[in-house]
């Protein structure tokens, strides 16, 4: 069942998320002039994913309305690809979809044995490749063969610091995430 506190969620991060893309995440095509740039800042959008991950608690289709809201709120963005084009916005959709999909089925293990942190990080990785794939795929699908070259090398380059800056952003999801969530009955006042 879908509480307030859900969707208060789902709406704040994808608001968080098109803002951070607004102000940071599209700065990498604006000054390079390159569309695919926009990797150079993952690790923003990695805090928000992780967080909202991490804070879902294990509930399935959370994860994929912040992917959806997302979506629509950055169709005037630089981000994954050409502003108002919908069919290069299709693969954040279905990267939201297939990670919440899968890393919400492992939640409840990680949980049990209190490696959420290592499940936040494994969670961004596997989130920023997912995207990679689909966005490769679309690409294919929908774009000229010199688009996927270019895509893909400037990908390949830009391989070292994503994974840097994902592995970050998995953690500080995390850490924040441990700054937020408190144990049931335990209060602000609980902890002075």
């Amino acid at each position: 069942m879908w509480e307030t506190r859900d969707l208060t969620c789902v709406i704040l991060l994808a608001v968080m998320s098109f803002i951070y893309t607004v102000a940071v995440g599209q700065l990498g095509h604006l000054v390079t002039g390159i569309i695919w740039f926009n990797y150079l800042f993952t690790v923003g959008h990695m805090i928000f994913i992780s967080f909202g991950f991490l804070i879902y608690g294990g509930r399935r289709w959370r994860l994929l309305l912040q992917g959806v809201l997302v979506a629509l709120l950055t169709l005037s963005t630089y981000l994954s690809g050409v502003p108002f084009d919908l069919v290069s916005k299709i693969p954040m959709i279905f990267t939201s979809f297939f990670a919440d999909l899968i890393f919400n089925t492992f939640y409840p293990f990680f949980k049990k044995r209190n490696w959420l942190k290592w499940l936040s990080i494994l969670f961004s990785f596997s989130f920023v490749l997912l995207s990679f794939l689909f966005n490769t795929l679309n690409i294919f699908i929908f774009c000229p063969p010199q688009s996927l070259s270019a895509f893909v090398s400037l990908y390949a380059l830009l391989l070292p610091l994503t994974l840097i800056e994902t592995a970050l952003g998995g953690w500080f999801g995390f850490e924040i995430y441990k700054r937020v969530e408190r144990p049931k009955g335990q209060t602000n006042s609980d902890q002075f």
